[in-house]
């Protein structure tokens, strides 16, 4: 079955095949990713990026998971919670996304936070997202009973990160359910969120370093859109 384009359907590049793309291809590609004919807007660019974020964590409101505070709620406690306490805004960030996958693949759901900020987010940061629910599972292990959840979290130990998750767990994220707590609204976080996503991929979060991947993946810089100016 063909797909067929409309005859206003911007398009850059003719080829159908990767293995034949060359250089004037990729040029009349990136015309596109970088800035849509017209419209005056780069489709992928950082601050578009980070508006495609912000819906996804709106479309938590009013999602309930039983507790007093909806997802859309927690979130932004949470990260009222570690602002309050005096974190750096990058971790302010982590707090308000942390539970973003909460509802699509919950077992694992710190590990698409994780993800998904990777390349603009410390080691440490990535490292708590990333194992967050195991640490606050032995916050509320009385409730479901778990069984050995200390000894899966302190395996652990040996990551310089162990406390910082310990830190988010107890004080953030495991006290954000109080629907009497002055928590400030979205748009308090919004101009944050965006200057995280406008790092330089890899290279202000200090992850350059943290494991192959992302060293393989930043030397693709050249096929995406770069931070706009300030």
């Amino acid at each position: 079955m063909s797909v067929k384009r409309k005859a206003d359907e911007i398009v850059g590049t003719t080829c159908i095949d990767l293995a034949h793309l060359d250089k004037e291809g990729a040029q009349a590609m990136m015309t596109v990713f970088n800035k849509v004919r017209g419209a005056g807007f780069m489709v992928a660019s950082p601050n578009n990026n980070a508006e495609r974020v912000i819906s996804m964590f709106k479309a938590q409101e009013g999602l309930s998971i039983g507790f007093p505070v909806d997802c859309y709620i927690h979130g932004l406690q949470t990260a009222t919670l570690a602002l309050r306490d005096g974190c750096d805004e990058e971790t302010v960030v982590c707090a308000l996304l942390h539970d973003l996958g909460e509802c699509w693949s919950t077992i694992n759901h710190g590990e698409i936070a994780a993800s998904l900020l990777r390349p603009y987010i410390s080691p440490k940061n990535y490292w708590i997202l990333k194992h967050h629910e195991v640490f606050q599972a032995y916050i509320y292990q009385n409730g479901f009973e778990l069984k050995d959840i200390e000894k899966v979290r302190d395996q652990f130990k040996d990551s310089p990160h162990f406390d910082a998750c310990v830190q988010f767990c107890e004080r953030y994220d495991s006290k954000a359910f109080d629907p009497e707590y002055d928590t400030l609204p979205l748009e308090h976080f919004i101009p944050m969120i965006k200057r995280i996503f406008n790092r330089k991929p890899y290279v202000e979060s200090g992850c350059l370093e943290d494991g192959r991947e992302n060293a393989a993946k930043f030397s693709l810089g050249e096929a995406y859109p770069s931070p706009e100016p300030n």
